[in-house]
């Protein structure tokens, strides 16, 4: 199984559909990655989990708002969807 860059870093927002917190951090650490506790400037995806997200119909979280503010001040934060996470574990995993 192939894996992220060392430390790449996940924080995820909102309820996940497909499986649970604990689940998604397992497959990140087993995959190289890392899941802070916090959002900071230095993170790598913020994953909004689909179920009640902005980008189907439902309101942004705290963390997204947050996230979005960095983004403007110069942080290179990637906003993702629960299955836009889905599909690069896939891509990973057929490297």
């Amino acid at each position: 199984m192939a894996g992220f860059p060392i430390g790449t870093s996940f924080l995820f927002v909102g309820k996940l559909s497909s499986m649970t917190r604990e689940q998604a951090r397992a497959l990140i650490e087993s995959r190289g990655g890392v899941c802070p506790s916090a959002l900071s400037e230095d993170l790598d995806y913020l994953v909004v989990g689909n179920e009640g997200s902005p980008f189907y119909g439902g309101e942004k979280k705290p963390k997204q708002i947050k996230a979005e503010a960095l983004i403007e001040a110069g942080a290179r934060i990637a906003i993702i969807t629960e299955s836009d996470f889905m599909d690069l574990l896939e891509e990973q995993a057929e490297r």
